[in-house]
């Protein structure tokens, strides 16, 4: 690398300033490996004018453009350039080429790629000079996924349907087959003692007398039971009145 001139001294020290700004810093950062865009028309409806996306791209446009006037003004040495700030105009070229063909501005940041084409030139001499092998080996081709034959299943039997758990039954009654109708149990007599068939219904308004039971006898009144009639008390006669005769 050459020397650097004593008047390039403060040119560089500004330019690193500028390019360590934390606005510069994320900007470059997004251009050199987020930014994959190849069509304007889809860029600029993904980032359109006054995004972040769209300002990072116009900042590094400008900032090497300015890089690319130094340079031609012979006022800083391209190499020294070029060691300090790698040239990313292949990632923005088809982009910068759509707002020149819509906003009809054709010199548009063209001293940004007149500065790439240098910083190729410079490249490929330096590449002989350290004897670099050629462009960067091409990655690494992925093994091919061999097909594995599956096991074969056994064929999937149907499950067993659900079986009820039994349930026991009253005594002297079969319990009855799975799969035939349900039986009722039979019916009382209705001339059987006991049955509600056999009571009578009682009539509306009519209270109903429960029935004697069998073998008990209905206590009956004596007449000695009997309460006594009371009499009424007999006034006393006035005096000088004729006394009743009696009967």
């Amino acid at each position: 690398m050459k020397k650097i001139k004593p008047g390039e001294v403060e040119v560089l020290l500004r330019l690193i300033e500028m390019a360590d700004a934390p606005h510069s810093l994320e900007a470059m950062q997004y251009i050199v490996f987020q930014f994959d865009f190849q069509d304007y028309e889809q860029f600029i409806i993904e980032a359109p004018p006054g995004s972040i996306r769209f300002n990072n791209l116009i900042r590094v446009a400008q900032f090497y453009d300015a890089l690319g006037v130094l340079v031609e003004g012979g006022i800083i040495d391209p190499e020294v350039v070029f060691e300090l700030f790698p040239v990313p105009w292949g990632k923005v070229e088809p982009i910068i080429q759509g707002m020149r063909r819509e906003l009809e501005w054709p010199d548009m940041f063209d001293r940004f790629e007149s500065l790439a084409r240098l910083y190729k030139q410079w490249w490929d001499e330096k590449r002989k000079r350290l004897k670099l092998a050629g462009e960067l080996p091409p990655p690494a081709a992925k093994p091919k996924a061999v097909a594995v034959p599956r096991p074969a299943h056994p064929p999937v039997r149907p499950a067993p349907a659900a079986v009820r758990p039994a349930v026991p039954g009253r005594p002297g009654v079969a319990p009855a087959r799975p799969g035939s109708p349900a039986v009722g149990l039979p019916r009382r007599p209705a001339g059987l003692v006991g049955s509600p068939v056999s009571k009578p219904t009682a009539r509306p308004g009519q209270e109903q007398k429960p029935a004697p039971r069998p073998g008990v006898q209905k206590p009956t009144k004596s007449k000695s039971s009997a309460r006594p009639v009371a009499r009424k008390p007999q006034r006393p006669a006035p005096k000088g009145s004729p006394k009743a005769p009696r009967r």
